[in-house]
């Protein structure tokens, strides 16, 4: 039994490297089940058919997430740093799994349905998201909108930061792939989305310069002013990649 689970495992990595290559429709069973060293008919033994292999890869790098953001979504605390939390557990998995995001770019760039498991990972992520929203609007912290629209807004910015990688790597002269890099990453969108989804604050209770507000943003220097010492340099200027 350890021999036939071996094999599975070995042909869901195998599909998980063709599908992001290729995607599902060029990607060749022949090639999967070589990278796999299995036989031809392993994939029909062990998934019953292609589609279902891709199935079996989505839920393998996407369930994992989906559960991750459910329990953020039922723990107590501020909700302001609940969503912070949920999308640095969302931008983390990203990261550990780079096949996802290409993944997902080619499925909503072709014509043909979602795949059912895709469908709802999205519905669980989006309700995830949108449960906090709600709880943080009924208490008064966050800004009044619609949920689904604020969860989306979360969501997307690190598929797009993911996606993004190389041509901000070529062009820009940044490495994401830099675990300091990464960090100041997951700190600006951390700290921006906190500040786009914190209730405004009334006219006399405006934040003074230097003072954090709610959201946990200190306002920015004036324009001219130059950088507060120590600050953290800009990851997406070329003067961060490392030269040595």
């Amino acid at each position: 039994m350890k021999h036939l689970a071996d094999i599975r495992e070995r042909l869901i990595a195998a599909a998980r490297h063709q599908f992001a290559r290729d995607g599902f429709e060029a990607a060749s069973v022949r090639e999967i089940t070589a990278r796999a060293h299995a036989n031809l008919g392993a994939i029909t033994y062990h998934f019953g058919s292609k589609e279902a292999l891709y199935h079996a890869v989505i839920e393998r790098f996407a369930t994992p997430l989906a559960d991750r953001l459910a329990a953020i979504s039922l723990e107590t605390g501020a909700p302001l740093d609940r969503l912070a939390a949920a999308s640095r557990a969302f931008m983390e998995h990203i990261w550990s799994h780079p096949e996802m995001p290409r993944m997902i770019l080619r499925e909503l760039a072709s014509d043909r349905p979602l795949p059912p498991p895709i469908q709802k990972v999205i519905r669980r992520n989006i309700e995830s998201f949108t449960r906090i929203i709600r709880e943080g609007q009924a208490e008064g912290t966050v800004r009044p909108g619609e949920p689904h629209l604020f969860a989306m807004t979360i969501a997307g910015q690190p598929l797009f930061l993911a996606l993004m990688a190389r041509p901000i790597r070529e062009a820009i002269g940044t490495d994401p792939d830099d675990p300091k890099v990464r960090a100041l990453i997951a700190a600006h969108v951390m700290a921006t989305m906190k500040a786009a989804f914190a209730m405004p604050h009334e006219p006399d209770e405006a934040p003074r310069a230097g003072r954090t507000d709610p959201a946990g943003v200190t306002p920015a220097a004036a324009p001219g002013a130059g950088a507060p010492a120590g600050a953290a340099p800009d990851p997406t200027h070329p003067t961060t990649q490392d030269h040595r």
